[in-house]
């Protein structure tokens, strides 16, 4: 189980590090000062003896003749962690896993005054006449210039509206290959290709954070498909619920509709072939009218193969989800305060909440086990990378959403990181729907936790597929993992590699049909390589989630001399490790001629300090956890360093690589 400690952080326990301007002893700040001192002394009912006197003593005085503050180090270490809290939680580009940043993240107070102000300018819009000439073209089988069309409204500097958006979704999803009669000057791939970049680029000009963009936004993703072909789909679901069943019901079914098409594709060629032997006998066949219904261009669904209905799916929730991602990066960074109340309120809520629920904001729905069990499938069918990556984005935005839904503020303080009930059954139900797959296996196990992205699910995954392979009983913290490290539990599996079935020579369908009778495997068996990735995975994690690494270098900085490198660690590195000061000098001094002149272990820069979040809640109890997490994080590396065989090393050649970035004195010593 996820560890409920820092997600129950008390707003008691806060410490409220102010800067105030100096004033009167009985003014504000003699009461700041007042709790301030009570923080101390929280602090120091958890720190042991032994710990407390060795700090003491490795203080130095002071050179002003003045009562040493014992306070400092504890202020500057709450201050370092609230810091590197807060960045992270403004980073939407990290939490979200983004493959490419917005621009509007990327510079916040642009957004702000031209696209969050009411006051600023109306986004200029297609005319309605314009707009009207251009969905004449797909009508009169033209979509060469309906794509041209979207481009130069672009070019102009024109939102093309949620009318066109939609006739270009749906282009994407329809066209068929147009005769070769036709000998039309445009192939299907070029406009497929062009509609999609030309709603890409639409999104990132014109992006969902624009105020008076919302509504139209939303009638897309809730939009409906218009063509003959999607009649069988509930237009009240609208564009984004129909794509998804369209995709499930592709996976699960053998496409009898499909070979329905291609059936009646060949009866209208037969009757093709007759109607040219009716030409010659009788000349009133040759109207061109008559040859263009015939030869005309199709825009169908269910005539395209099933290779193409799958890369025109994936190809149209690629864009929905980048719409998605866009709306919620923006609405995290302009939503600190509040949260849980604009993502349940229907007028503030982001577009994923809008899409995922009607009600009871966070709970796992029927629609959320539909993406899970989707999700599932995919990668047990083993379908395209990309494709699986793309669904990936969408699992994992929801997962960030069904956190966002625990954040609760009290006293103008986030508890974050948090993990609440909604997180921890969220996770749950994805290992239940993997665990009662038909096609549970080790090797889907650990497929599928390699395509998660949210780090909670990651971390949990792990641990349950831990727990089912070596029962134990390991906290789910840094010391948890080293703990792993030490029993050696690894060496319970086997040393041979995971044999592949198939054959290279002979690939299998790229979108093979899902098996509801399938039999499960009874083999769980996990070779060394896997068992030890498995547990960087989780360990990984872990540090990605509460932003150890962040922390750990925030609080070792080496500061270089003009003529000699000598290394100076904080006196708040020093208490908040929990470490003696001879005992880290002694570990630096054994390590720091193996450094280059150049290396450093410096804390990351922020351009911009808004992009810090200042109402992070920490308290004593999370920063003795943050301790215990460091400290042990040193004690995974003084272990991983006495690895001495080549085979051990390339064993945990993933930790080595992961820990050496945050020390690299690890890196040094292994080379």
């Amino acid at each position: 189980m996820m560890r409920q400690t820092r997600s129950s952080a008390k707003a008691q326990n806060l410490c409220p590090v102010k800067v105030n301007k100096p004033s009167t002893p009985n003014s504000r700040g003699a009461s700041v000062t007042g709790r301030l001192r009570n923080i101390t002394n929280t602090i120091r009912m958890f720190t042991e003896p032994g710990e407390e006197s060795s700090s003491k003593s490795s203080r130095e005085p002071p050179r002003k003749k003045q009562r040493p503050n014992t306070s400092q180090p504890e202020l500057v270490a709450f201050e370092k962690l609230r810091f590197v809290l807060g960045r992270h939680y403004f980073d939407v580009g990290r939490r979200l896993a983004l493959e490419t940043v917005p621009r509007c993240v990327r510079n916040v107070t642009e957004c702000a005054q031209h696209h969050a102000n009411k006051r600023s300018p109306r986004t200029k819009r297609v005319g309605e006449m314009r707009k009207t000439h251009t969905l004449e073209q797909i009508s009169e089988h033209r979509p060469d210039q309906f794509v041209e069309f979207l481009y130069q409204a672009l070019m102009r500097n024109e939102f093309i509206d949620s009318d066109l958006f939609l006739a270009g979704m749906q282009l994407i999803l329809t066209i068929n290959r147009p005769s070769t009669e036709l000998q039309a000057d445009y192939d299907v791939p070029s406009i497929v290709s062009g509609s999609s970049d030309a709603l890409e680029k639409c999104l990132e000009r014109f992006p969902p954070c624009r105020w008076d963009l919302r509504a139209a936004y939303q009638k897309i993703v809730l939009g409906h498909l218009d063509a003959e072909c999607f009649k069988k789909c509930d237009r009240e679901e609208g564009l984004f619920w129909n794509v998804i069943h369209l995709l499930e019901y592709s996976i699960e079914t053998g496409d009898p509709e499909q070979t329905n098409s291609y059936s009646n594709q060949r009866k209208g060629r037969r009757r093709g072939e007759a109607g040219a032997q009716l030409q010659q006998e009788d000349p009133f066949f040759s109207n061109y009218n008559s040859w263009v219904s015939q030869n005309r261009q199709i825009y169908d669904f269910d005539q395209l193969s099933r290779e193409e209905r799958f890369e025109r799916l994936f190809m149209s929730l690629r864009i929905m989800i980048k719409m998605l991602e866009m709306d919620l990066a923006m609405w995290i960074l302009r939503n600190p305060t509040k949260t849980r109340q604009n993502l349940c309120h229907s007028s503030r809520c982001p577009l994923v909440a809008r899409l995922v629920w009607e009600g009871d904001h966070g709970n796992v729905n029927l629609f959320v086990k539909k993406l899970f069990q989707m999700f599932i499938n995919m990668i047990a069918l083993q379908y395209p990378s990309g494709n699986i990556a793309i669904f990936s984005r969408l699992i994992n935005l929801v997962a960030v959403a069904v956190n966002l839904s625990e954040f609760q503020h009290s006293d103008g303080m986030l508890q974050y990181p948090c993990l609440k009930t909604n997180s921890e059954y969220f996770a749950k139900q994805l290992w239940k729907t993997l665990e009662t797959s038909p096609y549970f296996s080790v090797k889907v196990c650990l497929d599928a936790i390699q395509r998660i992205r949210t780090p909670y699910l990651l971390l949990s995954l792990s641990e349950e597929l831990i727990r089912k392979l070596h029962r134990h009983n390991q906290p789910t913290n840094v010391r948890g993992f080293f703990q792993h490290l030490l029993s050696r539990s690894w060496e319970d599996c086997c040393v041979e590699k995971r044999i592949e079935k198939g054959s290279p020579a002979q690939p299998a369908e790229l979108y093979p049909i899902l098996n509801l009778k399938k039999s499960r495997s009874k083999s769980s068996e996990i070779n060394r390589q896997e068992y030890v990735d498995l547990l960087f995975v989780g360990f990984s994690a872990y540090c990605e989630m509460y932003q150890i690494p962040a922390y750990f270098r925030a609080i070792m900085v080496q500061v270089a001399e003009p003529d000699t490198v000598q290394p100076v660690v904080e006196n708040a590195a020093l208490h908040a490790v929990g470490e003696t000061p001879e005992a880290l000098e002694r570990h630096i001094r054994e390590h720091l001629p193996q450094f280059p002149v150049s290396t450093r272990i410096v804390a990351d820069d922020v351009a911009d300090e808004r992009m810090i979040f200042q109402g992070v809640c920490v308290n004593g109890e999370l920063l003795l956890e943050y301790r215990e997490d460091i400290k042990y994080l040193m004690l995974i590396e003084q272990q991983l360093k006495k690895l001495n065989s080549p085979e051990e090393r390339d064993l945990f050649g993933k930790w080595i690589t992961f820990l050496s970035d945050i020390d690299p004195s690890l890196k040094m010593n292994a080379s």
